[in-house]
C-alpha cells in the first residue's frame, strides 16, 4: 500500500502548471523547420529549428496537448514531419528559454493553416 501511495505522489508532482512555466498573455510566432514531432503522453512536443527572430539558430520546444486531445481535433502522429516548414503561434516561456506552449494556437504547416482548439489547461 505504501509503495502505491508514494508512486502516486511522484506522478502528481511531475505534472506542471502551464501558468507557472509559460506567459499566458503574450503570444509570439516561431518560424522554422520541424526537427521532430514527439507524439506521446502526457503531452506532445514539436522541436523546431528556428529560422528567424530572437531564437534564430536554436531548437525551440513547443509543448502541446496529449495525443488523445489532438486526435479529437483531427491531428495525427504524422501530421508534422521532420523538414516541414512551420510557423507556430505560442505562449513563450516565462524564463526566456527557447520553449513555448501551443494552447489553441495557430500552426501553419507548409503554408496550410491548422488550428487545434482543445489543448493544455
Amino acid at each position: 500500500m505504501t509503495i502505491l501511495a508514494l508512486s502516486g505522489v511522484r506522478a502528481a508532482s511531475a505534472h506542471h502548471s502551464a501558468a507557472a512555466v509559460y506567459d499566458g498573455v503574450r503570444l509570439i510566432d516561431i518560424p522554422g523547420t520541424v526537427r521532430e514531432f514527439s507524439w506521446r503522453n502526457p503531452h506532445c512536443h514539436v522541436y523546431i529549428d528556428v529560422t528567424d527572430g530572437p531564437f534564430k539558430g536554436q531548437t525551440y520546444t513547443v509543448e502541446m496537448s496529449s495525443p488523445g486531445s489532438l486526435i479529437e481535433e483531427g491531428w495525427t502522429k504524422t501530421l508534422l514531419q521532420a523538414g516541414d516548414h512551420v510557423v507556430v503561434h505560442v505562449h513563450p516561456s516565462l524564463g526566456g528559454a527557447p520553449a513555448g506552449l501551443c494552447r489553441r494556437c495557430t500552426v501553419t504547416i507548409n503554408g496550410t493553416v491548422t488550428r487545434p482548439k482543445v489543448l493544455l489547461d
